[in-house]
């Protein structure tokens, strides 16, 4: 052995000691001959260097699979070997996925898990493992658009943190920094304000070791992404952004990222930047080779930049390539499965629209956009990650409507409408289909595995993976209608199945818009579609805000006792009544109605609403005419959440109703919220007079529990999936309704003991027993009918028993008085089970007896409701109108 090779050793000894250049060693043990001696024991010693206290020098991950490779050559018989190979090739096998170098996250993360198994339980490698899981399972999760894991990825790394400071507390600096990580992309990921997360990134960075290369790599990203999130000038004082040289991003992604620095986001106006930006996403794109699966993502941001350039400059110069670019993105996706399907045709459709001049949408491309947002919600695994895959998409659908109308194509608007509208509530229909459509297909063994994902009654046996799977079989064999909107005969055939007159879309204006009018577009049981232009249907009408304010207001009020008269909400919403009259109904009643002629039968006219947007919250059947007459003395107004959902219900087979079935009445939660007392004795009345065969649970007229059950949460469970003849086919719930909007939303009723029902457990609940078949659900409590997660997703406690598998459901839309409301649900089973009515005019025959001022009292209500109904004003709007119908 020469004195330079003897020489090389000892400086490659010192370095892994700490004393001396590791990037030096590294070098000479990788240019070593294969059967230089002790190359392989060198190759250890850096590794242990690199990878130590649960932590990798981050600086030399890219050496890591190649020194493992010259490591295993000759691998040491030590204990600690084992976990030391686990940890720093499960961190090479990240980094290689991170580079691109591994084109499947998946493959990558079943290599983790095989490096896991070697290591066995308990290794000292176990925190890098996790964190490489971790990391593995972000990429996979951005790569196959699985909003739910991203929402995840918080509450993952905070058990990543509570294991180090039990094990590793050295490395809680650096479970802090990939906190902060994790809650800036699930804010990013939900549309939430960035600026606070990114600004808790930066501090946990500088908590880090000056010398640490993790705090150099965040703050270097820090200084790119700040300007493009709206980091105001003190926020990104002593931020630079970073060279290239590091070697830890993809170049092409670099380019990317630095072109987008450049352009503001897409919205920079200085053309001299616009061609700086173009010039280096033309090099981000030739630095990627046809099945790199970022390829479509460069061009379609090529494609764009040279959009904004044509904006910016008035020239259509470079829109033939863009075309051009966007339709080799569309080749190279393949179809609504690629997570950025959406993305590229809405930018293929606005550079179709400005190359012809004519102000037109590309249809084609617009709808191929919303398919996959459809695609995108239905792989989603939880609502949470449903709502964002959406959140675009009713914005985008609206836009598309608005173009149709003002082509004259109103089929084209209601398609387009419908493609935006309740995707969240469409994928949790559609979940007890899929198996049969894959046996169909001829995918017996994919059509067994969801068969028994879906009968297991847990959403995490219904992983984004086999969803992905599953939706991806179909579609490759020609199944594109399970992402596509009903056709007009199928609406029609619908809303002649349920008695129905015609489905109309309320698409208020834009509020930045003031040029473009609302619109009423309509599907009718029988001839052409239409629709109308109508002008004040804006919910930044001074009438509709004070009403949103005011019934935001009250919610916060009822929580804890029962509301005094609120003269705020009530004159609000008597004001809302004439507004609603002018700026929809009155045009639909006097001037569309009319033409349609007079229903068969004797029956009054009968609408469907989809209320798009904020005129969801709108209590469209108590619109008021001039003269006073409400909009349910004149028509029946019932609810939908789309077209799809209209079909199916009609679908449906109708489910007879008997004097049995499951009441709950004020179970008591065990303290902090109010009791109901009007709740009790609607409850027991609606029990003992109309379901003698009913069981009766909760808490009985005069507050005593029932013999019974005490209303909790398994009897209610227990009844929705009891296949037994005696089981009956009503729920009446007449207790405490709740939602959250922030955070994860959610939507239930409080049950005995604090128990919760929640809208999001009851589809996972009610496929285990799909033989089960529920006439009505009555949700007798505040907020019920109201929306989530985004109004226009329409995902509310009442609908989500419609996607179920409930016929019909009565929810409400705001917080009903207790006392006022109970007589109205009184009448309603009266209507429904003496008259036999159906449940749409039960409740309208209900509303409008609480409306009469002679009205005739049955003579078997209880006393306890005639004195309510006495005490009450049954004719205030607030006391009838906050129930809806949906379904059957």
């Amino acid at each position: 052995m020469d004195d330079e090779l003897l020489h090389g050793y000892a400086g490659v000894a010192l370095a892994a000691a700490g004393h001396g250049d590791v990037d030096t060693a590294i070098s000479t043990v990788l240019t070593l001959p294969d059967e230089a001696p002790g190359r392989a024991g060198l190759a250890v010693a850096l590794l242990a260097a690199i990878v130590r206290d649960g932590k990798v020098d981050l600086n030399r991950m890219r050496w890591l699979d190649e020194l493992v490779a010259a490591a295993d050559a000759d691998p040491p018989r030590s204990a600690s070997w084992p976990a030391l190979r686990a940890g720093a090739a499960a961190m090479a096998v990240m980094f290689a996925a991170a580079q691109g170098r591994m084109h499947d996250p998946r493959e990558a993360m079943a290599e983790v898990e095989k490096l896991a198994a070697e290591a066995g339980p308990g290794s000292p490698a176990a925190m890098l493992l996790d964190s490489a899981r971790q990391g593995l399972g972000f990429m996979t999760a951005m790569r196959e658009g699985d909003e739910s894991s991203v929402q995840q990825l918080p509450e993952q790394i905070a058990q990543l943190r509570e294991q180090a400071m039990t094990s590793l507390p050295q490395a809680l600096p650096t479970a802090d920094v990939l906190a902060a990580l994790g809650d800036l992309m699930a804010a990013n990921q939900s549309g939430a304000d960035v600026l606070e997360p990114l600004r808790r990134v930066r501090a946990a960075a500088e908590g880090l070791a000056a010398d640490d290369p993790l705090r150099g790599m965040v703050l270097e990203a820090l200084a790119s992404i700040g300007p493009l999130a709206g980091l105001p000038p003190e926020d990104l004082d002593g931020l630079h952004p970073a060279d290239g040289t590091g070697g830890l991003h993809d170049p092409a992604i670099r380019l990317t990222q630095e072109a987008m620095l450049l352009l503001g986001g897409w919205e920079e106006s200085d053309p001299a930047k616009i061609e700086q930006a173009v010039a280096k996403l033309r090099e981000a794109v030739a630095l990627t080779r046809p099945d790199d699966p970022q390829r479509p993502f460069h061009l379609s941001g090529l494609a764009l930049t040279l959009l904004r350039r044509s904006e910016v400059t008035n020239s259509i110069a470079g829109l033939p390539e863009a075309r051009d670019l966007l339709l080799e993105a569309r080749e190279l996706a393949g179809g609504a499965h690629h997570v950025q399907w959406a993305w590229i045709n809405q930018i293929y459709s606005a550079v179709e629209q400005r190359l012809t001049g004519t102000g037109a949408v590309h249809q084609d491309a617009v709808m191929d956009a919303l398919r996959g947002y459809i695609y995108q919600v239905m792989v989603q695994r939880d609502l949470a990650g449903a709502t964002v895959a959406a959140r675009e998409a009713s914005r985008e659908a609206a836009s598309a409507a608005r173009w149709a109308l003002q082509a004259g194509d109103p089929a084209g608007a209601i398609a387009a409408l419908d493609m935006g509208r309740g995707l969240a509530l469409f994928s949790a229909t559609e979940v007890g289909t899929i198996g049969r459509r894959l046996r169909d297909a001829g995918h017996t063994g994919l059509a067994g595995r969801w068969d028994a994902a879906v009968a297991s009654g847990q959403p995490d046996q219904l992983p984004t993976a086999l969803r992905r799977e599953a939706l991806a079989a179909l579609t490759r064999d020609g199944e594109s209608a399970l992402l596509d909107p009903p056709e007009l005969g199928e609406i029609q055939a619908a809303l002649r199945a349920l008695d129905a007159d015609a489905l109309v879309y309320l698409v208020p204006a834009p509020d930045d818009m003031p040029a473009i009018p609302g619109y009423a577009v309509i599907a009718p049981a029988a001839g052409p579609p239409s629709y109308m232009h109508l002008t004040g249907l804006r919910t930044a009408d001074h009438d509709v805000e004070r009403y949103l304010a005011a019934s935001a207001r009250r919610d916060i009020d009822v929580i804890d006792e029962e509301p005094a008269p609120d003269i705020t909400f009530t004159g609000s919403l008597d004001k809302l009544c004439d507004w609603a009259w002018r700026a929809a109904i009155g045009p639909l009643i006097e001037k569309y109605l009319p033409r349609l002629g007079a229903p068969a039968g004797g029956r009054p006219p009968r609408l469907v609403l989809v209320p798009m947007g904020n005129l969801g919250l709108i209590p469209w059947q108590a619109a008021r005419r001039a003269d006073g007459r409400y909009a349910v003395e004149l028509a029946a107004i019932s609810y939908t959440a789309s077209a799809r959902m209209l079909c199916h219900a009609a679908a449906q087979n109708a489910v007879p109703l008997a004097p049995t079935g499951l009441v709950v009445g004020d179970p008591g939660t065990g303290g902090g919220v109010r009791s109901l007392p009007a709740a009790r004795a609607e409850a027991y009345a609606i029990r003992r007079s109309f379901y003698p065969g009913a069981r009766y649970v909760g808490r009985r007229a005069d507050g005593s529990p029932s013999a019974t059950g005490p209303g909790s949460a398994a009897e209610v469970t227990g009844w929705l999936t009891n296949t037994g003849p005696a089981a009956g086919a009503m729920l009446h719930l007449a207790c405490h309704g709740f939602m959250a909007t922030e955070g994860v939303p959610t939507a239930y009723v409080l049950l005995a003991g604090g128990d919760r029902l929640t809208a999001e457990s009851l589809g996972p609940l009610m496929a285990r027993t799909p033989q089960r078949q529920i006439g009505l659900v009555v949700l007798a409590a505040c907020h019920t009918g109201q929306a989530i997660n985004g109004y226009d997703e329409a995902y509310s406690l009442g609908t989500a028993f419609l996607a179920a598998g409930v016929r019909s459901v009565l929810s409400t839309q705001w917080s009903v008085p207790d006392s006022d409301t109970s007589v109205l649900m009184y009448m309603f089973h009266h209507f429904l089970m003496t008259r036999r009515r159906p449940v749409w005019a039960a409740l309208r025959d209900a509303q409008l007896w609480m409306l009469d001022p002679h009205r005739q009292v049955p003579d078997r209500m209880p006393a306890e409701l005639r004195h309510q109904l006495r005490t009450a004003n049954p004719a205030a709007v607030v006391s009838w109108a906050g129930f809806l119908h949906w379904g059957r």
